[in-house]
């Protein structure tokens, strides 16, 4: 029994005070935590990944950064909460790093942007960048479909319709519970297109400098019933405020192709309406700061030979 004692002893000073069954002991204890860490950060590095943005992500992104003026591009700002909401996976921090990635390829922003945009960034962007009312179409699609939300027109300035659009409805449109449904449909389109030129005119009549909302309108070059396929194109439109959409759309004004600079009628019988509109004879409007969404210069042809008139 003593002898058993003797050697139960020995093995234990042996395994707490021998300098090498010592050293062992701590590299397997090393060795352990070492591999512990390491699972532990592995796990929390996939956990905390941000996988990679979606197309249907980038396109409502994109939406929202049409929507929202360059300076409330900001994790703070409700809108951007949310599309985080809506989104689940994405906080509000990295919706608003989307919106700025989407500035890199603005030519129309003056500031500094992030550069970090992606691929897709690029891909949606240019997918959409002259047909936002098909950009707005897939958004409510993807909403619909993926996200199951619904579309609210709260907050969307009002829509104005130019005479001859009041015309188009006037005479294809009975007002039926279907045709209504075509109604929606085209204020939806309509109000992209007047959203783009919000965008691309900074919010102001690219002659007068009005900037009052309810006195903007999304005017077309070539009229919208004349011209099925550029109707929401926004490079044929122009933001003029109530009173020079008036004078553009009946003719007593036009833009020459060459220079964008204002011809005014000659024989514009109304005295007080021909002051208004020699004050801007031969002044040049003011473009948008992104070529790309410049008039084209058929649409100011097509004006300047069909609608303007030489004599009123």
């Amino acid at each position: 029994m003593k002898l058993k004692w003797k050697i139960k002893k020995k093995s234990i000073r042996k395994y707490f005070f021998d300098p090498e069954v010592r050293f062992g002991r701590k590299l397997n204890s090393l060795a352990w935590i070492s591999e512990s860490t390491a699972d532990i950060l592995d796990k929390r590095k996939e956990m905390s990944r941000n996988p990679n943005w979606t197309e249907e992500e980038d396109i409502l992104a994109l939406c929202l950064y049409y929507e929202l003026p360059y300076g409330q591009h900001d994790k703070n700002n409700s809108k951007v909460k949310e599309l985080s909401g809506i989104l689940r996976r994405r906080t509000p921090d990295s919706v608003a790093m989307k919106l700025n990635n989407f500035k890199s390829f603005d030519t129309a922003y003056s500031g500094d942007a992030l550069g970090h945009a992606s691929s897709t960034d690029k891909r949606v962007w240019e997918m959409f960048i002259n047909d936002p009312a098909l950009l707005f179409e897939t958004r409510k699609r993807i909403l619909g479909d993926m996200y199951r939300e619904e579309i609210s027109d709260k907050g969307r300035t009002a829509v104005y319709l130019t005479d001859s659009e009041m015309e188009k409805l006037a005479n294809e449109i009975n007002f039926s519970e279907e045709d209504n449904k075509r109604i929606q449909a085209w204020r939806e389109r309509q109000w992209a297109f007047r959203l783009s030129l919000f965008r691309g005119y900074d919010s102001q009549c690219c002659l007068s400098g009005v900037s009052a909302p309810d006195f903007l309108i999304a005017s077309h070059i070539v009229p919208w019933n004349k011209d099925k396929e550029n109707r929401l194109n926004p490079r044929n439109g122009l933001l003029l405020n109530v009173f020079l959409d008036k004078a553009f759309d009946k003719g007593y004004i036009s833009i020459k192709k060459d220079d964008y600079t204002v011809m005014v009628c000659p024989d514009i019988k109304d005295t007080g309406i021909r002051q208004q509109l020699l004050r801007y004879e031969g002044c040049k409007i003011r473009l948008p700061r992104n070529p790309e969404r410049w008039p084209e210069k058929q649409f100011l042809e097509y004006h300047n030979d069909n609608i303007f008139k030489r004599q009123a």
